[in-house]
């Protein structure tokens, strides 16, 4: 079946910024883990997501719903907690998203020294090509994306037609410029009813992490201090054989 990557999602409108100071080497996402609130137990309910905005059918699905979704003994997560995401019934198109402050950080992004880590578990119902994708922008002070990245989509191949999640990771450094980062979680349906795009775990950590000075410069510095310890051995020899 042909893929369509959807237009729709830009239209996505926008979650809260957080208003707290973004916090170094911690999990960003608030409720990522899709552990907060309740989950469904079937395949016609749709619940709320608390600390997401949510657009469609989005919702949380109990791991013990049964009825065909991922289960405890499902590929997945080890520390899977007790819910995931999931696309929700009737409908080919849903999202979530929040947007997070990092501006606390502006002068250290700034000076490109802010690196990130995006990771999650994504997959989907058997051998259907639904899925979930996570996309992350981050935005310059007037919410204008600087770059974007993004984790998915998990085919039925990469899971081997069974019904699961697998880990994606990704990780770089934050445009200089970068104030908020935006994180949309899509879920796209391409058979069946039920939308069934599944995410869990989802985390983005930033870290102070100065780049690494390439092996040129780090061989110059070295001749530098080489010459300088020549020069001043040097200068001690002169002072030791000149005559008064």
């Amino acid at each position: 079946m042909k893929k369509i990557f959807l237009p729709f999602f830009t239209a996505i409108a926008f979650g809260t910024i957080q208003g707290l100071a973004a916090p170094l080497n911690t999990n960003l996402i608030l409720n990522g883990d899709a552990e907060n609130g309740i989950g469904a137990s079937d395949d016609q309910s749709i619940v709320s997501v608390p600390n997401w905005s949510t657009f469609g059918s989005f919702t949380v699905v109990a791991y013990s719903a049964g009825n065909g979704f991922p289960i405890n003994a499902s590929p997945g997560p080890n520390d899977r907690g007790l819910k995931f995401f999931a696309g929700g019934p009737n409908n080919t198109n849903s999202s979530a998203q929040q947007t997070i402050d990092v501006s606390s950080n502006a002068s250290n992004i700034d000076l490109g020294r802010i690196s990130f880590n995006l990771s999650g578990f994504f997959g989907g119902f058997s051998t259907q090509d639904d899925h979930a994708i996570l996309q992350t922008s981050f935005l310059d002070p007037t919410n204008s994306i600087l770059a974007s990245t993004a984790l998915g989509p998990v085919t039925p191949t990469d899971r081997a037609d069974n019904t699961g999640l697998l880990p994606l990771t990704r990780s770089g450094f934050l445009p200089v410029g970068t104030r908020a980062i935006e994180v949309s979680l899509l879920m796209s349906r391409f058979d069946g009813i039920y939308n069934d795009g599944y995410a869990d775990n989802l985390s983005l950590i930033l870290h102070n992490s100065a780049p690494v000075p390439e092996p040129s410069t780090i061989w110059l510095c070295i001749a530098g201090f080489l010459l300088i310890g020549l020069f001043r051995g040097k200068r001690g020899h002169f002072k030791l054989t000149r005559q008064p």
